[in-house]
């Protein structure tokens, strides 16, 4: 399986519309903790060390941190997104993006703002665990935040 990984994001063309796309981790920049961990993680030296440590470890490693990631940032459903991901979205418009899709928050939110008599869009897809949400496209320029519900 071929897959492309943009670590900063990146621009696509969603129907003629300029789209930014990202995981949405650099978008709060009051998270600096996190980002002094991604920074640590993403550099040579510890994809070395991960390298050595062979996959068995790595594995367990990686599963306690996620684990504590999680206990520390999503134990609680927030009512409300945290504001720095609409504050990102409404800058990327600004730079002539149309469309902005993010993660990362954990909390799905749809949020559509006139910029200059254009119509922007902001997206973020939420999680699978506890929302069990997803955007779906469907062209020519359909988006739609939707849940999966079993039945």
């Amino acid at each position: 399986m071929e897959v492309e990984v943009y670590p900063d994001g990146c621009e696509e063309r969603l129907e003629g519309k300029r789209a930014y796309i990202a995981h949405g981790d650099l978008a709060n920049p009051k998270q600096w903790t996190y980002r002094t961990f991604r920074r640590i993680l993403k550099n040579s030296w510890t994809y070395h060390l991960i390298h050595l440590a062979g996959p068995r470890i790595s594995r367990r490693v990686a599963q306690k941190l996620s684990d504590m990631s999680y206990q520390k940032y999503h134990n609680d459903i927030q009512p409300a997104s945290p504001p720095a991901f609409k504050a990102f979205a409404h800058q990327k418009f600004l730079e002539g993006f149309d469309i902005v899709i993010l993660g990362h928050s954990h909390f799905p939110e749809e949020v559509e703002e006139p910029i200059e008599g254009r119509r922007c869009l902001y997206y973020n897809v939420g999680d699978w665990m506890v929302h069990r949400s997803f955007l779906r496209f469907t062209p020519p320029d359909r988006f739609k935040l939707d849940r999966f519900l079993e039945g």
